[in-house]
């Protein structure tokens, strides 16, 4: 016997089509949910001390003290490794990688690998202890939370013109938590330069020029700035918000529209005042 169906109403056909749009595929689900916080229970002294390995020596800076950059037509190039000084260091420090020179802190699970680095050396934020998403995070320790908190870069600048600085910054990743790094000046931290945000586990050299947006790292990232408020002298500031961070260069730039450089970027601006020390 043959059954006969009856036509679906407009009405039905509205309700199949409401329950067929909410059914989606396992990723399609997953790409939608929130990410899953880590739970850890509470930490022992061990493992807090863990965290807390001895720091070698810092490295000396390769510029003398009373070096400053010099901004010209609106731009300042500047390499990592030539800060006047770092500050905040007692707990994580950044240190120099070359061809010639391995920085002494442990546990670190980079090997150094300066090719194709500017100016063949680059600065990396140890000890770290870090590394993968399932590992303890501690604020204050081994991640950098509140920007300028820890492990401080100084790069005093002679800018000429006043107004707003893109930002680029050419960084590393070579694990799951060392792709953001905290910027400002003069000791002063805008939410234009908090938490500049890097593609993780590149494992290349990589110019960055947005930061993470206050929603969530799931969100469109913004543009990254500074605003200079007068010509004169101002302490550019990098610090460390992830450990293992490899940090090689950045620009300071009021060409909004500059795309990202390649390779190793532009040419490191001139030294108004000091310089490189002698060898």
């Amino acid at each position: 016997m043959i059954q006969l169906v009856s036509p679906m109403t407009p009405k039905l056909c509205l309700v199949a089509l409401l329950m067929a749009a909410t059914i989606t595929s396992p990723l399609a689900a997953a790409e939608m949910a929130p990410p899953k916080k880590k739970s850890h229970g509470p930490m022992t002294e061990a493992e807090r001390m863990s965290h807390l390995p001895a720091l070698p020596t810092a490295d000396s800076p390769l510029v003398t003290p009373d070096t400053t950059f010099e901004e010209r037509d609106g731009e300042v190039v500047i390499e990592a490794e030539h800060f006047v000084r770092q500050s905040r260091d007692q707990i994580r420090r950044w240190y120099l990688n070359s061809a010639t020179h391995q920085p002494k802190a442990t546990p670190d699970p980079d090997p150094v690998m300066v090719t194709d680095a500017s100016n063949g050396m680059y600065v990396e934020a140890l000890p770290d202890t870090f590394v993968h998403e399932h590992e303890r995070a501690v604020d204050g320790i081994n991640i950098g939370l509140a920007p300028g908190s820890m492990a401080v870069l100084h790069y005093p600048v002679h800018f000429t013109l006043p107004g707003r600085y893109y930002i680029w910054t050419r960084m590393r990743s070579n694990d799951d938590e060392d792709n953001t790094l905290n910027a400002g000046f003069d000791d002063e931290w805008p939410a234009s330069a908090r938490c500049l945000q890097f593609p993780k586990l590149k494992k290349v050299w990589w110019w960055g020029g947005v930061i993470r947006s206050p929603k969530g790292p799931r969100f469109p990232h913004l543009r990254a700035w500074i605003d200079v408020p007068a010509a004169g002298v101002y302490t550019v500031m990098y610090s460390l918000r992830e450990e293992g961070m490899e940090f090689d260069k950045f620009i300071l730039t009021m060409d909004g529209r500059m795309k990202a450089p390649e390779g190793a970027g532009p040419t490191a601006s001139a030294f108004k005042t000091g310089g490189l020390k002698s060898q």
